[in-house]
């Protein structure tokens, strides 16, 4: 049982700690050296690890190149789609970012609870449906709103890109995304609460001759469910990345023992009209432009690679290599 000091007691030791006699610890002290402070804005969390954040980049440049194959064949010329940076920020920050006249589809993202915002530049909608309705595939001097049949269009387009991102995501999830509604104006779109924190992927779209921009808006409250397993995918990758690298070499490997290369020994070459090749008979001598002693050239493939010299092994003619660098 513990001791229970007197009034006297508790009197004469408030007098030596007043007096110096008796050492008090700093509890700050023993506060910082036990604990690491860490700097925390309530106001903009980030909820989003790096490991995570690894994953979303992994599964957002398979979308660029999904893109990147589609396209093309699409607008009948040369697009390639660049993931430019992914960013948290508040969808807040977001709506303020966007220039107005815009592009913007909201895009229901089934099996997921919620909605994202897709928002293409005029840089890039302008662009595009000039090449599909024939043109060159130029760009207005000055952004306007859209018709309703460019809105018709972009719907279209906008389809090619769900399904691109459908295929880059098979492997986590099987999407069943459709386009709500598209609008102009920015402002007018509210998917989720202006404080929440958004995952903002910005791409570079290079269409002929002209550079724009799109931008996915995809609130976190939506990717939560699958966040856990976008971390483990990502340790998997990681992890199967070695292992698979030396099987894939071991593979190439096997097979390129096996390919058949045609190996020509070239004795020399020799032009003539085209009137003496018609005429040519059996028994012709045709004169070539190398001596008998100078070595036969080799070649692999149609690449020269040897130097060697003629002969005969048993009944067959044959040659010998004798030189395994040819100067070009």
């Amino acid at each position: 049982m513990a001791d229970i000091l007197s009034q006297d007691e508790v009197d004469l030791l408030l007098n030596a700690v007043s007096r110096g006699e008796v050492e008090v610890p700093n509890q700050d002290e023993e506060r910082t050296e036990t604990r690491d402070m860490m700097h925390y804005d309530f106001r903009r969390p980030e909820r989003v690890s790096k490991e995570q954040l690894k994953g979303l980049q992994s599964l957002f440049e398979a979308f660029a190149r999904e893109l990147s194959i589609a396209l093309p064949p699409f607008l009948r010329t040369v697009v390639r789609v660049d993931l430019v940076s992914i960013d948290q920020l508040t969808y807040d920050e977001f709506i303020l970012s966007v220039s107005r006249p815009t592009s913007m589809s909201v895009i229901n993202m089934a099996p997921l609870e919620g909605n994202a915002v897709i928002d293409l530049s005029p840089a890039v909608v302008f662009p595009m449906v000039d090449r599909i309705l024939g043109g060159k595939g130029t760009s207005l001097g000055k952004p306007r709103e859209l018709t309703e049949i460019e809105n018709r269009i972009v719907h279209r387009i906008m389809l090619m890109i769900l399904d691109s991102l459908k295929r880059s995501w098979e492997q986590l999830i099987e999407f069943k995304m459709s386009v709500v509604h598209q609008e102009s104006d920015p402002l007018i779109v509210q998917i989720v609460a202006g404080s929440e924190m958004v995952i903002l992927v910005a791409y570079e779209f290079h269409i002929v001759e002209t550079v724009g921009s799109m931008n996915m808006c995809i609130p976190l409250m939506v990717l939560n469910p699958i966040l856990d397993q976008i971390s483990q995918q990502t340790r998997f990758i990681r992890r199967m990345t070695a292992e698979m690298a030396e099987r894939t070499r071991t593979q190439i490997m096997r097979v390129m023992r096996r390919t058949q290369v045609p190996v020509d020994a070239i004795l020399g070459r020799a032009q003539l009209p085209l009137e003496d090749i018609i005429n040519l008979q059996v028994g012709d001598v045709i004169l070539l432009d190398t001596d008998v002693k100078s070595p036969v050239h080799v070649e692999v493939g149609g690449v020269p690679r040897y130097k060697a010299s003629c002969g005969k092994c048993g009944e067959q003619s044959a040659v010998q290599l004798f030189d395994l660098t040819l100067d070009d």
